[in-house]
């Protein structure tokens, strides 16, 4: 009978691994950086969003859920006209990188979502999610955590840096935001697919002034992957990431130019 042995092992880079120590017999180690072949047939690092796109086999249960998030989707009662999908994240990760490094760290169902997403021709983007109290259930999508140097009063100047930093409004009860009178406009319903986790968060702090006394106060943004789908038989008619992007700015210019309107007339009334 053959000695057990192993011939190879592939480990992604963010794997904890060990090796034990040999007790008998030998061990020769070979170590490869493993890379992929362009069309030239130069050899290069794949970009940091596509590694994921790039995998050296399928994944256990990706053409389940592939097929299965196909045929939902092809169901014209699932979100008729469309919507926000939010996936909670199942796995940990490195909470010093970049959102943008961790697309090509993306593991296990985590990775399935997000390929098969892609596969299908959406967006899935990866956003830090802020729930934040107030009058409404609500919060907002950004992809840098927060600096609250500034010392927010509330939860409405907590929004409104998270706009200036590019975030995007969200809330779990889109009527109930429309009716209301609240600055921002457009808001995105999220339909959390699965759960949100918070084994990813990145928390900021700042200090807070209740009635004279100061207190630290914390912020929490989890890590979370976002799927945008168009209405039923034009799934593929989605907002992308730029479009928001562009809809949000008009929404802030006219703030701004209604703020000023207000300021100006405030001004004029004092002068008389």
């Amino acid at each position: 009978m053959d000695a057990p042995s192993i011939d190879y092992v592939v480990l992604l880079k963010d794997v904890e691994h060990e090796v034990t120590p040999i007790i008998s017999g030998h061990r020769v180690t070979l170590t490869y950086d493993l890379y992929t072949e362009v069309d030239d047939g130069g050899a290069l690092l794949v970009p940091a969003n596509d590694q994921i796109l790039d995998p050296f086999c399928p994944l256990a249960n990706e053409r389940a859920f592939h097929d299965a998030f196909s045929a939902l989707l092809e169901n014209p009662e699932f979100l008729p006209e469309g919507g926000t999908l939010g996936f909670g994240l199942r796995h940990v990760y490195p909470n010093d990188e970049k959102l943008s490094d961790i697309y090509a760290m993306l593991k296990g169902i985590d990775a399935v979502v997000y390929r098969s997403a892609r596969a299908l021709g959406f967006e899935p983007v990866l956003y830090l999610y802020y729930e934040l109290d107030g009058d409404l259930p609500e919060g907002g999508l950004v992809q840098y955590p927060l600096d609250l140097d500034c010392s927010p009063r509330d939860s409405f100047d907590i929004l409104r840096l998270l706009r200036s930093e590019g975030g995007i409004i969200v809330c779990k009860h889109l009527e109930w935001h429309r009716a209301s009178l609240h600055f921002q406009a457009k808001p995105e319903k999220i339909e959390w697919a699965t759960p949100m986790t918070t084994f990813n968060s990145r928390q900021s702090q700042y200090a807070a002034n209740n009635s004279g006394e100061l207190s630290l106060e914390t912020v929490s943004g989890d890590i979370c992957l976002v799927v945008r789908i168009g209405k039923a038989s034009e799934r593929l008619t989605y907002p992308t990431v730029a479009q928001l992007e562009k809809e949000w700015k008009v929404v802030d210019d006219e703030i701004q130019l209604a703020s000023n309107v207000r300021d100006e007339i405030s001004s004029r009334s004092l002068a008389r």
